[in-house]
């Protein structure tokens, strides 16, 4: 399944992300949220200290909610709460460079690493070393960057979970 969508240029932008299929029908819509006016300021101040994205089906219901674990211990290695309709894990940073940035989450007893490697603008989504989705980036420079493909490989995903995690991971690094 092959799915697009066209990111804000701006990072802290709270404005929604239409999710589109093939046939370039809307299947919903992510967004960046705060949850207080104290983490709005915080991340105005602190770029990308906090990172909330709600995903939205086509009907319009809330499908996925990813909120920031802020504590002490997580000021080195952020945590996210994931929580999609029926489910909900901890999604972690696992990054030790940079240029090369990591997530790990676990969903049904299935490890999952997103990897994206320096100057290479795919992200992939590894289950036991085998690719189940990745996402590709048009260009290297906006306006190009911000036009996203999203190819879902396995069945076990889907397009809300793909989308929001990778958004989350490109509003980090």
């Amino acid at each position: 399944m092959i799915y697009r969508a066209k990111l804000p240029l701006l990072r802290v932008s709270t404005s929604p992300i239409i999710l589109r299929d093939e046939m370039g029908n809307d299947v919903g819509e992510m967004r960046r949220y705060y949850s207080t006016k104290k983490q709005r300021f915080l991340n105005f101040i602190f770029d990308n200290i906090i990172n909330n994205v709600h995903v939205f089906d086509q009907e319009g219901n809330l499908y996925a909610d990813i909120q920031e674990i802020n504590t002490l211990k997580t000021l080195i290695r952020e945590k996210w709460n994931v929580r999609l309709r029926e489910e909900s894990f901890v999604c972690e940073t696992r990054t030790k460079i940079r240029t090369h940035p990591q997530f790990y989450y676990e969903k049904r007893n299935a490890k999952v690493w997103i990897k994206r490697d320096f100057a290479d603008s795919v992200t992939r989504f590894f289950v036991d070393q085998n690719v189940v989705a990745r996402v590709n980036i048009e260009g290297f420079l906006p306006p190009k960057s911000c036009h996203l493909t999203f190819e879902i490989l396995d069945p076990r995903f889907d397009i809300y979970e793909v989308a929001s995690l990778y958004y989350l991971l490109n509003l980090k690094y």
